[in-house]
């Protein structure tokens, strides 16, 4: 991945468990504090994570504080094919050219044996 640093909310349990996989690839990680401003404050995309492309209220909120920017949002549903997941990840991140990415998903989702899947095969 060309990524420079990821934003995630460190206080859930999501962003516990997305964080270190990035700390240990040296990919700085920031804390998002969900405030509607923070979409300007640098972060190219976001990437939001679903289970059957159902997505939390919250999350809908920052998608569309990204949208208004027109800034680029890409989702995965942890459910369906890995490598198409991780495929599709790389070619959005290399098409829009992001560098610092906000990932959101809903805390529930870490219970899912494809969230970690998905992490281990990310490059």
């Amino acid at each position: 991945m060309k990524i420079e640093s990821v934003y995630f909310k460190s206080n859930s349990l999501f962003g516990n468990f997305i964080g270190p996989w990035f700390t240990s690839r040296n990919i700085t990680s920031q804390e998002y504090t969900n405030k509607s401003e923070d979409a300007d404050d640098g972060i190219d995309g976001l990437v939001i994570f679903s289970e059957n492309q159902e997505v939390d209220r919250d999350i809908l909120e920052v998608k569309a504080s990204f949208d208004r920017r027109q800034k680029p949002v890409h989702k995965i549903d942890i459910n369906g094919t890995v490598m198409v997941a991780v495929s599709n990840l790389d070619l959005w991140i290399e098409r829009n050219g992001c560098k610092k990415i906000l990932f959101l998903g809903p805390d529930s989702m870490v219970k899912n044996s494809n969230l970690e899947r998905l992490f281990n095969s990310l490059h």
